[in-house]
This record gives C-alpha cells, sequence and structure tokens, in this order.
C-alpha cells in the first residue's frame, strides 16, 4: 500500500485538468483502490486563496471542491504534525534537534515558506511520499519525507 500527500500545485492541476496532472494519476496509481491519497488543510486553504486571487467565478470554484472532496483533507490540529512542524521549522534553520537518523541540518540553513513547512510536516507525520511540483521541499528528501518533484511540462 502507498501513501501520497498531494501538495498545491498538483491539487491546481488536477482543477484545470492539466494533461501532465492526469499523467501523475497514472503513474503513481493514485486511483488505485490500494493507494491511499490525501492533502492538507493547509493546501485547501491555498486553493481558496488562489481561486480568490484568480477571479474564479462559480464553475471554477464547483471543479475546486470537487477535486477536494475525492480526498480525505488531514488537519494540522494533531499532535505528531505539530511536533514534526516544530523540529523540520529548526532544522531547515540549521539547528541541531532530532532528525531521521539523526541527519544533521542543512548548512548554510535553508528557511522554508511556513505553509511548506506545514506541507512536509503532515508528509511526515503521516508517512506519506509528498508530490509537488515546488522543488522547495528537495532537501528534505529522504531525511523528513520521500519527496518526488513533479514537472509540469510532459516529455
Amino acid at each position: 500500500m502507498s501513501n501520497f500527500l498531494l501538495d498545491t500545485g498538483l491539487l491546481l492541476g488536477f482543477c484545470r485538468s492539466a494533461p501532465w496532472a492526469l499523467q501523475v494519476r497514472t503513474v503513481h496509481s493514485l486511483e488505485d483502490p490500494e493507494t491511499m491519497v490525501f492533502t492538507s488543510i493547509v493546501c485547501h486553504g491555498e486553493l481558496l486563496s488562489l481561486a480568490e486571487k484568480f477571479g474564479w467565478g462559480r464553475d471554477r470554484r464547483t471543479q475546486l471542491q470537487e477535486v477536494m472532496a475525492t480526498m480525505p483533507v488531514t488537519d494540522i490540529n494533531n499532535e505528531s504534525i505539530l511536533e514534526a512542524y516544530a523540529r523540520i521549522d529548526a532544522w531547515t534553520h540549521g539547528k541541531s534537534v532530532t532528525s531521521p537518523d539523526s541527519t544533521p541540518p542543512p548548512k548554510p540553513a535553508i528557511p522554508m515558506k511556513q505553509n511548506d513547512i506545514w506541507i512536509a510536516a503532515t508528509a511526515h507525520a503521516i508517512d506519506a511520499v509528498l508530490l509537488s511540483t515546488d522543488k522547495d521541499f528537495e532537501h528534505l528528501n529522504n531525511v523528513w519525507l520521500k519527496f518526488v518533484y513533479i514537472d509540469q511540462k510532459l516529455d
């Protein structure tokens, strides 16, 4: 069984029925009954914000709600996620914290956007592979989580 956490960019691709996003469904078997697919409440908030910024009308917002209804949304009000958030945030700022396999923090520090830390902490806490169009997670790969970068260009 595989667990995947989908980031905002990928969900936006699903809302737009982008060919590259649809290809991700096939490549990662996201529709397989043995595959668990989640997103974070943070991604849901980011998508609602983007809908406002882009001036999406009723049809696009309905499509957004339909995409979000296809998967469980993980709340961040969870002790494991809160703890992971604190440790990942400190670690990316170069602080020595208890990290998986005692991996030392990056030098120089690689501070992250707060929403990205929440998303990474969620993936870590639920032991899910993070699928994202955002390379800002690369330095966390194989330390705090498994990360797969999704290129928005089709081969």
